[in-house]
């Protein structure tokens, strides 16, 4: 088993590696402040790109969901997951699923609340300190096809109302870049917000499905 670096997040203690840590652990902690003002408690919350968790975990420390699914591709983000559930006590509230995407999810799944902190680099930019101490996969996503695919398919698993928030970086990308994917899936734009002060370079990308859409894609609820 890995000898795991400890992130504290209130009453919980995150389970990571240096190398699975693509900033969840620094900007990522802006999420809880963002969420708490703007939601409150909501019942459900899935982190997309979830690495160990940060932000997920930090929204359920904060008593700021009841329960929490994280998603991420990498098998040892899934198995840093699991020390964090089992040394915490968080069986019945934590779901991992290994997935690319939603493509390993259930369809019958869905939530109130989307989060991620996905590979902000679209093309091959000058390479930075940051690209040379990790993985590609940590960062890059050409041509926004993995941003593609999640907003292709993430109407399919919110529930009515349900929203999407995804920080990104603005050295990398605006937030035009991914608008037409958003409306393209059928989800509306809410706005674009800063991530707070020392984080200037962040910003949370707000989506929201529709109720209306909801309804006719979902019309038993």
């Amino acid at each position: 088993m890995p000898s795991y670096l400890k992130a504290s997040y209130g009453s919980v203690s995150v389970s990571y590696t240096e190398d699975l840590d693509g900033g969840g652990n620094t900007f990522g902690r802006t999420y809880e402040a963002f969420v708490r003002q703007h939601f409150g408690s909501v019942e459900s919350v899935f982190e997309w790109c979830a690495g160990p968790g940060f932000i997920g975990f930090s929204l359920l420390a904060s008593g700021l969901c009841k329960t929490l699914d994280l998603g991420d591709v990498n098998p040892d983000a899934e198995r840093a997951v699991e020390a964090t559930v089992r040394e915490n006590g968080l069986d019945g509230q934590v779901r991992f699923h290994l997935s690319d995407g939603f493509t390993q999810i259930a369809s019958d799944l869905r939530w109130d609340l989307m989060v991620g902190n996905p590979p902000h680099v679209n093309q091959a930019a000058p390479a930075s300190e940051y690209q040379h101490n990790h993985s590609a996969l940590i960062w890059k996503d050409t041509d926004w096809s993995i941003h593609r695919d999640f907003y292709a398919a993430a109407p399919r698993f919110l529930h009515p109302g349900g929203s999407v928030i995804i920080q990104e970086n603005y050295r990398f990308s605006q937030p035009s870049d991914f608008t037409d994917m958003i409306e393209g899936a059928g989800l509306e734009t809410v706005g674009t917000f800063g991530c707070g002060p020392g984080f200037e370079d962040y910003y949370f990308l707000w989506s929201r499905l529709p109720e209306m859409h909801s309804r006719a894609e979902n019309p038993s609820r």
